[in-house]
């Protein structure tokens, strides 16, 4: 099972485009992460309690990712950055992380097929290296690998078309993604 958590302001935009285009011809649940409220993580580190009771949508999401064979990650590079969603949901592994009730978090998210996608129109090849920086580690934290990125370049609407680059890289996930099912 693919499950793809897509962090961008526009739901066709070009990172759209491009993750559905490497999709192309698999089945996958796609998350909007816009459309879900997540709230600020709580950190519990050093007060004795721990995280039983989640009161957004990140646990329909995380129980998802934790079903998935990949998970790819979606987002535009705002400032050098993942957006603001797929960020927030990555926060909360710190949550799930101490919650007795997924005692196997990190032992689950070793097993998966990590990939990350993100488009910006800025130099991004350059400029994207802090958000597959930024995931390596995270990833890393908790036993996981990214075993695949794209960066696409496009600015304006429909420009990820024109990057060939991407789009090649793009057609390789269909093959690679298909051994992977």
């Amino acid at each position: 099972m693919i499950t793809v958590l897509f962090g961008g302001s526009r739901p066709e935009g070009n990172t759209a485009q491009l993750t559905k285009m490497a999709l192309k011809g698999h089945d996958y649940e796609w998350f909007d992460l816009t459309q879900y409220r997540l709230n600020p993580v709580r950190d519990v580190r050093h007060d004795g309690s721990v995280i039983t009771v989640y009161e957004d949508d990140y646990k329909k999401i995380i129980d998802k990712v934790l079903a998935s064979d990949t998970v790819i990650f979606a987002s535009p590079v705002y400032w050098y950055s993942l957006s603001a969603s797929l960020k927030a949901f990555i926060d909360h592994w710190s949550e799930t992380l101490m919650d007795p009730d997924y005692r196997d978090f990190k032992t689950k998210m070793s097993e998966k097929d990590f990939r990350l996608i993100i488009v910006g129109g800025d130099f991004p090849k350059v400029k994207a290296k802090p958000c597959i920086t930024q995931m390596k580690y995270s990833l890393e934290f908790l036993g996981g690998t990214l075993s695949g990125y794209i960066i696409g370049t496009a600015e304006k609407p429909g420009d990820i078309k024109k990057d060939s680059y991407a789009l090649d890289r793009a057609q390789e996930w269909q093959e690679t993604l298909s051994r992977n099912e």
